[in-house]
Formats: structure tokens, C-alpha cells, sequence
């Protein structure tokens, strides 16, 4: 159960929709921050001024409390309204014996229910502070400042409705949501298109990381502007799924690689092992007689070393792929080509030899695995040629590498065979054929320390023209040796040494 639940794992929100809700969101606290400053700022205005003209019109009340006291016993507090012109001033006067006389005008809204005065229960320190207060009656809210009178020591109240303030500022709020919801949808809208788009490119990298995944992998995101975020990942994308595709292929050779080798390695490995067992079966029921036995232990002794030298190659080619740092050393390379061709002349007198090199040519590398790439070249010249075939042995060096050339006027081999001569176990006289005695690694030996080396072998040939295989150097930095990884390359050195390589 758990693993059919990681397999499906819980959809979530596309990052698309992501990023438009939160563009919402910070809009919408954009807005309703603006919207609550701007609301606030004109209610605070709206007060200040409704609280100027409160001010003043104490100010003009107090000035004038004196006749105002003495008409509205005359003519009434009706008449004095009517006589006033229409406002929304509420301007009442509590005289020394209690009484309260109002004059208002004919303003927009109805009069009090009661005195003003009354619903202050602080009056004392209202007066004290001059400051405008508010007043609550029958639901109605007015903005209200009391005063003293100077004449007859009595109180005077001013107020005026604060009803067109609050309707200003719904107004306002109301104007302030309509639009706010106005952006939001057009907000909305755009960045749903624009996101879309801008998301473009990262939809084709999911689409093709998929591809990728489903086993395609020439698959690559489409470019986009270098200079956009997009655009460098795309472009970093590619390179990565460019170096994925060689590194698989290079896998897929490997193994290709492999497979042959571990195939041609079994069928080499299965004839010697054969004929020893042969024979030992043959002495074992008696069937060799007393005069054959030697010569059975001689071909026993012999296909046994012919394993033997075989198992060396293979594991000093094991060795070189797994990329072990060699015993690097100054090696006059010059010394290492006169005594292979001195070898190579011991063995067959009669084949002509010529040489070219300098006296010295100082290199860095492996010496051993040197003089077995050089045994290497002159012994297969010796399998493949007559003794009569003119052989040229050419060393060179410029300021940066060196050229190392050995040239056969031999039979020669066509094109395709040219281009599998480094191939492991392959005989340019067959695929299977050992007249020779040869295993068919010497010249994967030759490419394999060449690479390990930092250089490259090559080979020209054509029939009745020759053979001519090359090798190209780096001359390198002295460096110090490292320590030994085994005594592969002085087994096969040896081995030479004693004679020309199976």
C-alpha cells in the first residue's frame, strides 16, 4: 500500500496557478492598504475641517450669545428660525437659571429630540479642553463643541450633523472596493495570458524531459533567449542532455565492448585449454606411447605458455582501461627504438632495417609499457611480412610531441582491415586463424598505452604498397613516479625480451 501511494503521489497546484493567486493576493493587500490610507486620510480631513468650522462658529456664537439670549424670548426659538437662514448648525444656550434655549436652522435633517446639552455629562471638562466631541441622539451623529458665555456666565453648545462625512467617506469605499475588484479581474486576466506564456518554455522542458525519460533521448528544449532565466536553463539543459546521450552511448559501446571481449576472450582461452586437456587424457589412458610422451608435454608446456601469455595480455589491457596512472618517468625514447630494432635483428638477420632518430629524445612516460609498444610494432611486422620486406623504423620530435613511425613494404591489407587492426582479438591473416601463434592484442596494446599515454596510433596500408603505423606523443613535464600498481608491464617486457610476443 505504502508503495502504490509513493508511486502515485498527491497532484498539486500548477505552478502556474500558484503564482497567479499570489500575484492576487499581494495585489489585494496592495490595494486595501492603499484604499484604508486613502479612507482614513480624508476622514481625517473631513474632521479637521468640519472641526475649524465648529470652531469658528463658536467663536461667532459666543460673540453674539447676548442678543441671541434677548430674541428668543421676543420672537421665540420658531420664528428665530425661520428668521436665521436654512443651516445645519445646531446652536443651543443653557442660560444661568437652567434653561435651554436652541436655535437651529431649517437644515436637511430634523431637529434634536432633545437638548444637546443634555446628552453631555462631562460638560465641565469639555468646556476645560475647547476640543470637539461627539454626540449620539436618536441614532443621529453630531460633531459638537461647548463654550462659556461671557455675559451671563451660562454655556453655549455648536454642533453640526456628521452625516455628510460619513457619507463622503462610504462614498469613497464604495468607489475604492468597485475599482479594487475592477484591477483584481483585469489583474487576473492578464497575468493568467502572460503567465501562460511566460511558462511556455518550462512546459516544453517538462514535455521533453518526459520524451527523455520514455526513452527517446535525441530530444532537446527548444532555445530561448540566452539572456532570460528560461533561456540559460535551456540552454544548460542541452548540455547536459547532450553530455547524458554520449555517456549513455559510450555505456552501450562499453558494454558492446565488453561483451565481445569477455566472447573473443572464452573462445582463445577454450583451445589451449583443450589440446592440454587432450593430451593430459590421452597419457592419463595410456594411449601415448613411451616414445610420444615428450613430445605431449612439449605441446602441453607449449599451448600452456601460449595461455599464459594471452591471460598477460588481457590483464595488462585491463589494467590500461581502467585508467591506472603509469610509472612516469624521463625515457629516452631514442634508446628504447635502437634496442627493439637490435632485437628485432637478432631474430631475423636477413630482414633489411633502417633507422632514423636522433641521438637522444627525452620523453615522460612508462618506460616499460613503451618498449612493449615498440616490441609490439617490429613483431607484427614479423608475423605479417616476408623476411625479405624492407622495414623503415623513424623517430621525430617537435616542441610539443612525438612522432614515432614503423613502415613495411610488405603485402600490405585493404581499407577495412586498416580499421580494425587496434580491434581486440582480430588477425588481419583471419578472424581465427593462428598460424602465426598470434593472440591478436598486440596492436590494442599499442593503441590502449598510447591512450593512457595521452596520444593516438594510427595506420596507413594499402595492398601491395605496405603498412605504416604511427604514434604521436606528448612530451610532457617530468613528474614523480607514482607508486607501483602491480608488475604487469615488467611481466610483458620480460616476456619480450625472451622472444617475439605469441
Amino acid at each position: 500500500e505504502s508503495a502504490r501511494m509513493s508511486s502515485n503521489p498527491r497532484p498539486g497546484v500548477a505552478l502556474r496557478t500558484r503564482l497567479m493567486f499570489g500575484l492576487l493576493a499581494l495585489l489585494t493587500v496592495g490595494l486595501s492598504a492603499t484604499a484604508a490610507i486613502s479612507i482614513f486620510a480624508l476622514r481625517t480631513y473631513l474632521f479637521q475641517q468640519t472641526d475649524d468650522q465648529l470652531r469658528g462658529a463658536q467663536n461667532l456664537v459666543t460673540a453674539r450669545s447676548g442678543l441671541l439670549a434677548r430674541m428668543t424670548p421676543v420672537i421665540g426659538a420658531e420664528s428665530l428660525q425661520r428668521v436665521i437662514a436654512p443651516t445645519d448648525y445646531v446652536v443651543e444656550l443653557r442660560l444661568r437659571d437652567g434653561s435651554v434655549r436652541v436655535v437651529t436652522g431649517s437644515g436637511s435633517g430634523p431637529t434634536p429630540s432633545r437638548p444637546l446639552l443634555d446628552a453631555v455629562t462631562d460638560i465641565d471638562a469639555r468646556i476645560a479642553s475647547g476640543a470637539p466631541f461627539n454626540i449620539v441622539d436618536g441614532g443621529r451623529r453630531f460633531r459638537a463643541i461647548v463654550g462659556v458665555l461671557p455675559a451671563k456666565g451660562g454655556t453655549d453648545l455648536v454642533a453640526v450633523p456628521l452625516r455628510p462625512v460619513t457619507t463622503t467617506v462610504a462614498r469613497l469605499a464604495g468607489i475604492e472596493l468597485i475599482a479594487s475588484l475592477a484591477v483584481l479581474i483585469g489583474a487576473g486576466i492578464s497575468a493568467w495570458l502572460l503567465l501562460g506564456r511566460g511558462l511556455r518554455p518550462l512546459r516544453d522542458v517538462a514535455e521533453t524531459a518526459a520524451a527523455i525519460a520514455g526513452g527517446d533521448l535525441s530530444r532537446r528544449v527548444p532555445d530561448s533567449p540566452v539572456r532570460s532565466e528560461v533561456g540559460r536553463l535551456a540552454a544548460a539543459l542541452n548540455i547536459m542532455l547532450g553530455q547524458i546521450q554520449s555517456a549513455f552511448e559510450e555505456r552501450v559501446r562499453s558494454q558492446e565492448r565488453l561483451q565481445r571481449f569477455v566472447a573473443d576472450a572464452s573462445h582463445e582461452l577454450r583451445t589451449p585449454l583443450t589440446s592440454i586437456r587432450g593430451y593430459v587424457d590421452l597419457m592419463r589412458q595410456g594411449v601415448v606411447p613411451p616414445t610420444g610422451v615428450d613430445d605431449a608435454l612439449r605441446r602441453v608446456q607449449e599451448e600452456s605458455a601460449r595461455m599464459s601469455a594471452l591471460v598477460d595480455d588481457m590483464l595488462y589491457l585491463a589494467h590500461l582501461d581502467e585508467h591506472r596512472p603509469l610509472d612516469r618517468s624521463n625515457v629516452d625514447l631514442s634508446a628504447v627504438l635502437r634496442d627493439a630494432v637490435a632485437d628485432a635483428t637478432a631474430v631475423e638477420p636477413d630482414r633489411p632495417i633502417a633507422l632514423t632518430c636522433p641521438d637522444r629524445c627525452m620523453v615522460v612516460g612508462d618506460a616499460d609499457a613503451l618498449r612493449q609498444v615498440v616490441g609490439n610494432l617490429l613483431s607484427n611486422v614479423r608475423v605479417h611480412t616476408p623476411v625479405t620486406a624492407r622495414v623503415e623504423a623513424t623517430l621525430a620530435r617537435d616542441s610539443t610531441r612525438v612522432h614515432l613511425e614503423i613502415r613495411d613494404f610488405g603485402p600490405g591489407m585493404p581499407q577495412e582491415s586498416a580499421e580494425r587492426i587496434f580491434d581486440r582479438f582480430w588477425r588481419a591473416s583471419g578472424s581465427r586463424d593462428r598460424i602465426h601463434g598470434g593472440s591478436g592484442l598486440g596492436m590494442s596494446i599499442v593503441a590502449a598505452v598510447a591512450a593512457a599515454h595521452g596520444g593516438t596510433a594510427q595506420v596507413r596500408s594499402a595492398p601491395g604498397i605496405g603498412t605504416t603505423v604511427g604514434l604521436f606523443l606528448p612530451v610532457g613535464e617530468p613528474e614523480s613516479p607514482d607508486p607501483p600498481t602491480g608488475e604487469l608491464g615488467s611481466v610483458n617486457y620480460e616476456r619480450q625480451a625472451a622472444g617475439p610476443p605469441a
